[in-house]
């Protein structure tokens, strides 16, 4: 089956995406390994203009599926779905705004989950394509009091509310500057291409979460010391990019160090295993950048939406091998898989 991004938005819901994103977190912390070794791999290929490619893999046991994001920079992006045990491929869906609704949707789930219970101002920063996803998704985990939108000039911020503000139904305004966001909201999620941080120390009111999503420097070091939890989707990816790895970077703190501050992942909140917010009082970090997870799952539900409502493309694929019985798989299977697990990194 192929899925068009046409379809997936035919397809796919607000409130699907945000069951599909928290019932994947939850899947991971109870799961663990569901993530690739590395969980991105990237490849540069240098044109006049250097192209990015890359390829994120995951799997879900309870779906009976794993997965390959795969696409480029200036490019398209697609999610191949397999059957997690066989292998045999079960449907491809275009990715490109899925992308945006996952990322977007993955940083609602982390403030609905880190919020304190009262919460009912939000700020966000940031009005890019990823900044409308997460203004469509949050009114539908919040009931809002104050949704405030600043972006790099407050002539994108008032246009961008203008664009979604009938769509969202919330009370959104454009303010001109991201401390006037962010001071005394509830929710502060920043979605950014910023090249500098500009959440600073002092800003946050207790009881705040504040989601960084940006993959950019977008907190200033000194925060981490006025938070009381750090909570991030995947701890290597964090260190890879983002807030976390600008400050080991620029030798704030040491890897191991940064590393031990990280008080739980987003997968060991959703099931239970660790806490998130302890009391209303408390100020969260959590540093949110999307695990292919959240995709896989994404595509097995689009994939079993089309079929039964007869949507999609089928395409005939010609079998490569015949499936083993399983006592004839195990054998094999089992030792390529303690001679992966010995040469596993760390």
């Amino acid at each position: 089956m192929y899925v068009s991004a046409a379809e997936a938005k035919q397809l796919l819901g607000i409130p699907d995406s945000l069951r599909i994103v928290e019932q994947a977190f939850a899947e991971y912390g109870r799961e663990r390994v569901v993530s690739s070794v590395p969980s991105a791999s990237y490849m540069l290929v240098q044109n006049e203009a250097p192209t990015m490619f890359w390829i994120k893999s995951a799997s879900l046991r309870p779906l009976g599926a794993a997965g390959v994001f795969f696409g480029a920079q200036f490019g398209d992006y697609y999610f191949m779905v397999t059957d997690s045990r066989t292998g045999t491929m079960r449907g491809i869906v275009e990715q490109a705004w899925l992308t945006k609704r996952r990322t977007g949707t993955t940083g609602v789930v982390a403030a609905r989950k880190l919020a304190g219970p009262n919460a009912r101002v939000a700020a966000l920063i940031g009005a890019g394509l990823i900044g409308e996803e997460v203004a469509r998704v949050l009114p539908h985990a919040f009931a809002l009091d104050d949704f405030r939108v600043a972006s790099r000039t407050y002539e994108g911020a008032s246009a961008f509310v203008e664009r979604l503000k009938a769509q969202t139904g919330a009370p959104m305004r454009a303010v001109a500057t991201a401390e006037e966001a962010v001071r005394g909201a509830d929710i502060v999620i920043t979605i950014t291409l910023a090249s500098e941080a500009f959440v600073k120390p002092g800003w946050l009111k207790e009881g705040a979460v504040l989601v960084s999503m940006g993959g950019v420097p977008e907190v200033e070091f000194g925060v981490l010391a006025e938070i009381d939890r750090l909570v991030v989707d995947d701890p290597d990816y964090a260190l890879l990019k983002g807030d976390l790895a600008t400050w080991v970077d620029r030798g704030h703190i040491s890897q191991p160090a940064m590393k031990e501050r990280i008080d739980a992942d987003l997968g060991e909140v959703m099931c239970g295993a660790k806490p998130g917010r302890r009391s209303p009082s408390e100020r969260i970090l959590a540093i949110v950048q999307g695990m292919a997870v959240c995709d896989l799952a994404t595509a097995v539900f689009l994939l079993d939406k089309a079929e039964t409502e007869g949507v999609g493309q089928s395409i005939v694929v010609t079998p490569q091998m015949e499936i083993p019985a399983l006592d004839k798989m195990q054998p094999r299977a089992q030792a390529i898989s303690s001679g992966i697990q010995r040469r596993r990194p760390g």
